[in-house]
């Protein structure tokens, strides 16, 4: 396939869920019935990259796969969704990652992941044509060396580089996701993994800590509370779009929201919106995505974002 300059690449995997309803989390040794079971897409970075394709972006994944069933029910799904997976390798002899995530009715979710093709091991397996052509790089979880490789290219092309690590302890540990932070434009964290980078659980004295130590601009995502933006020294909420109640979106499942807002928030920026109405625009993409069940459903259009965001007088777009 084509590669185009406008092009998002994203370096991240993708993976199988197996997502079951259940109606509540047993006890240690206890047992529940589970009243559903799906086969979604999954993976962060796959759910990034459809996120960002459902929003209008041509977006290229740079991930592993294994030769089995489940890595072609993956492309398919990923295709289907608008990502080219033209360059994603294909690991023989391997399966394909898949996760069990355990949804109870308010939406919360508990994930199991079973290790398998997903990421590039090695800075040898990049495509530097495919970077050498797009105009943005997103990095989803990924080995340091493959990541550190994949911004020194995008930096020899002038890319923008954005990164979500997603777990600070996957695959190399927290050391490994600073040595990345600090090369990119934007870092995107929850605040598990701000806690994990910096040894703090306020939110906000987190991002304060991040930004003394050189980070920024960064976002940090607070699920129904909104996002903080540290950026110049400074912190800034943004709240969240309402999930319940009259004005709200019923929530049905919370899997892949914060890489609904990670592709919401990208896109914004590569549209030329401020970081703080991008965030804005991101927050809507989640709000939107929370309606259906799986990492990758529900996610909107740019049109519907568009228009969430505007209802509340919040986002003036001039793209």
């Amino acid at each position: 396939m084509e590669i185009s300059a406008s092009s998002i690449v994203v370096l991240g995997g993708t993976a199988l869920d197996l997502l079951a309803r259940v109606p509540y989390y047993p006890i240690t040794d206890g047992n529940v019935v589970a009243t559903s079971l799906a086969r979604q897409p999954g993976g962060v970075g796959a759910n990034v990259a459809v996120g960002m394709a459902r929003l209008g972006q041509q977006v290229i994944l740079l991930g592993a796969m294994g030769n089995d069933e489940t890595g072609d029910f993956l492309r398919a799904e990923l295709e289907d969704a608008g990502v080219d997976m033209s360059y994603v390798l294909i690991r023989p002899n391997m399966a394909t990652q898949s996760c069990f995530i355990a949804v109870n009715p308010r939406g919360e979710r508990r994930i199991y992941a079973l290790p398998g093709a997903v990421i590039l091991e090695t800075p040898a397996e990049l495509n530097e044509e495919v970077i050498r052509q797009a105009r943005a790089l997103h990095i989803a979880p990924c080995y340091k060396e493959v990541a550190l490789a994949a911004i020194a290219l995008a930096r020899e092309y002038d890319l923008f580089v954005s990164y979500a690590p997603a777990d600070v302890y996957w695959p190399q540990g927290p050391q490994a996701v600073r040595e990345v932070a600090r090369q990119v434009d934007l870092l995107i964290l929850n605040r598990v993994e701000a806690a994990g980078l910096t040894g703090l659980d306020d939110p906000r004295q987190s991002i304060e800590r991040l930004l003394e130590w050189g980070y920024g601009p960064l976002v940090l995502t607070l699920g129904e509370e909104g996002v903080l933006i540290g950026d110049q020294g400074r912190a800034l909420r943004i709240p969240a779009y309402p999930v319940s109640g009259e004005h709200g979106y019923l929530v049905e499942d919370t899997t892949g929201a914060g890489d609904a807002f990670t592709a919401g928030l990208v896109t914004g920026i590569l549209m030329g919106l401020s970081l703080d109405r991008a965030a804005r625009l991101g927050t809507a993409v989640a709000a939107l995505k929370l309606r259906e069940s799986g990492a990758q459903a529900g996610l909107p259009t740019l049109e519907e974002a568009l228009q969430l965001a505007l209802q509340r007088a919040e986002l003036l777009v001039h793209a």
